[in-house]
Formats: structure tokens, sequence, C-alpha cells
């Protein structure tokens, strides 16, 4: 999944992807792992626990599927192409925002957290590209997104029955809920919480990513000679490859 910059006729351009087949097919696994990892929390067998884990896996395939839909259509907005890896990482960054609320959400939520995820992606997707900044397999979009979104909508749509489920609380007072449901004002409280926990978590990332990058940026180590990059990474590599398999062998 190559998303490159390359400038042809003074005008930006996304390089060509690789294998269309090796990426879906290795989103179909993590989409596979995911339901393994959403309903792996629930450590319970009981009525309830069953429940939860079929709720669980009705919220990671809606949220999965429709952030896909979203980033499918937008891009077909935008470049009037179908992308198969809008598609791709559209369904990735579904998943990765499901991961929070599955458990404690109904599926409408989920529904809403998958659309929202798929639109954020493919903004992010653009800022990024617009901004000049190669990522070879979009994960940054991805993660953000997801994450941005399912830590503000599980802060929205948690319900407190569902919650109680989900963590075994049995009692009444305190437990939380999302703001778009009437829990003593605890929704609102816990919406507060979750985007004051985004701020942390993005001042910590961007403080530390600065830390580690800027000085390998000054020691001119951050990327590869010029005549590299521009050959390709895998021509390069391959031909290095090619050239010392056929040096060992001469020595034969």
């Amino acid at each position: 999944k190559q998303w490159y910059q390359r400038r042809v006729r003074g005008a930006e351009s996304r390089m060509p992807r690789q294998n269309v087949t090796f990426s879906a097919l290795g989103a179909f696994f993590a989409f596979a792992g995911f339901f393994g990892v959403n309903m792996g929390v629930t450590n319970s067998f009981t009525y309830d626990g069953v429940n939860a884990m079929g709720r669980i896996a009705v919220n990671t395939m809606l949220s999965g599927t429709f952030s896909a839909l979203v980033s499918v259509g937008a891009t077909l907005w935008k470049e009037r192409t179908m992308d198969p890896y809008s598609a791709v990482n559209g369904l990735m960054a579904g998943l990765v925002g499901s991961s929070a609320g599955c458990a404690t959400m109904n599926p409408e939520g989920a529904l809403v957290t998958g659309c929202l995820c798929g639109l954020l992606y493919f903004g992010i997707s653009c800022l990024l590209f617009s901004f000049k900044i190669d990522d070879v397999a979009d994960s940054s979009a991805i993660h953000i997104a997801g994450g941005v979104v399912g830590t503000i909508t599980a802060a929205l749509f948690t319900t407190q029955a569902l919650y109680k489920i989900a963590i075994s609380d049995s009692g009444d007072e305190g437990t939380p809920c999302g703001a778009f449901y009437s829990c003593n004002d605890l929704g609102w409280r816990q919406l507060v919480a979750n985007l004051a926990f985004l701020l942390v978590v993005t001042a910590w990332s961007l403080l530390a990513g600065l830390a580690l990058f800027v000085p390998l940026r000054i020691m001119s180590i951050l990327r590869v000679d010029k005549t590299i990059e521009n050959v390709g990474m895998d021509f390069f590599a391959a031909t290095s490859a090619e050239m010392a398999f056929r040096s060992q062998k001469s020595k034969l």
C-alpha cells in the first residue's frame, strides 16, 4: 500500500499500490482477529456474558463495515474512482474505533461510530497527503481516526445497563453512561473525562515522537539517500540482494 507522493507534470499524485490481493487478505485476517480481541474481554460464559459476546460481535461488524463503506464513498466522491485500498483502510479504522465501546453500546452506536471513523480516516489521509507526509500503510490516519472517534462515541452511546454487564457492576449509584443517556449527569462527566484522556494521549504521543525523530533528523539518519528514494526502496533492496548473491556465487 504505497501512499508516497510523486510529481507528474507538475501535479501531485499517489504512487500505485503494490498488491491489492495481499492487502485485502491481511485486512480480513485482522478483521477476524478483532472479533477475538473484542469478544475475549468478556471473560465470562454466563447468560449475560454470552449475550455480551453476541452484542460485541455485532457492534464490531457494524463499525468496521460501515467505516469501509463511508471511506469508499468519500473516495469515490473526491477522486471519481473506486479504490479498494480505501475500503481496506476504512475497515481497519472502523475496527479500531469499535474497540472502545463495543461492549457497552447498542448497535446504532456502533453504526454511527463506523461512519464517523470512515469519514475522519478519509479526512486525515487527505490532510497528510496535502502536507506531503509519507505514510506507507496510512496507519497513522487509521489509528488516529479510530482512536479519537471510538473514545468519544463510547462516552456518548454507552448505556448504564450494558456498562454494568460489561464490568460486572451490580450497583446503581456512580455507574456511568453515555452523554446521550440520563444517569445523574454522569454521562457528561464521562465525556469530559474521555476528552481529557484524548488530550493527554495526544500530548504524550507528540512529545515522545518529537523526542525520538527530531534528533534522528538532525543526525540525517531519518531518511534514506535521495538516490535510493528516487529509484525506489523495493527495487534497490532487490537489486542489492541479487548483486550480493551473484558475488557470493562467483566466489564458489
